[in-house]
């Protein structure tokens, strides 16, 4: 378990069915999700979980309870640009103990770049509505994250752009310009 999560308040709440307001009050369901995500967070043993909002109720502003920050951004910010902010942020040190949870691919891809284990809004809330989920049997489990020099194997986007270019280069080359 991590001990620290920063979640994407909208993007959770749409992707989840319990809590996607479809219709009904976004206020009600942004209190449920909060509520579930503490109540989660305390059960797990998590020493913090942020939830962040894209600010229109209480735009800048950022609360406690217990174990939850809820941050509601200003109107010049997203949710998106404030979390990749407090990856880059206070929690740059904490790649391995940190969890960013998010379905959004312009979240993801620069928070697994920066080293922080990413998990999908569905993903996250099956782990943690029922606690680790058992092992189905031959089912591979991913490695757990390393921090330091140990850190995740996978290349970053540069360094995949770059092997990419070369492999090209190197197939012009021995095809005599011909693919």
């Amino acid at each position: 378990m991590p001990e620290a999560v920063l979640v994407d308040g909208y993007n959770v709440l749409h992707a989840i069915p319990r809590f996607a307001p479809r219709g009904g009050d976004v206020a009600e369901a942004r209190d449920a999700l909060e509520r579930w995500l503490g109540e989660a967070a305390a059960r797990h043993r998590v020493a913090e979980s942020v939830i962040v909002w894209d600010g229109r109720k209480g735009a800048g502003s950022a609360s406690r309870s217990g174990r939850l920050r809820v941050v509601y951004t200003d109107a010049s910010r997203t949710a998106d640009e404030r979390i990749l902010e407090l990856c880059r942020g206070p929690y740059a040190g904490r790649t391995g103990s940190t969890w960013v949870v998010s379905s959004d691919r312009d979240v993801q891809g620069p928070a697994r770049q920066l080293g922080f284990t990413v998990m999908g809004a569905m993903t996250f809330y099956r782990r943690w509505s029922a606690g680790a989920p058992p092992s189905r049997p031959g089912a591979r489990r991913r490695p757990a994250r390393m921090s330091g020099a140990e850190a995740d194997p996978r290349p970053a986007r540069a360094e995949v752009d770059g092997l990419l270019d070369e492999l090209l280069a190197r197939r012009e080359d021995t095809d005599g310009g011909e693919s």
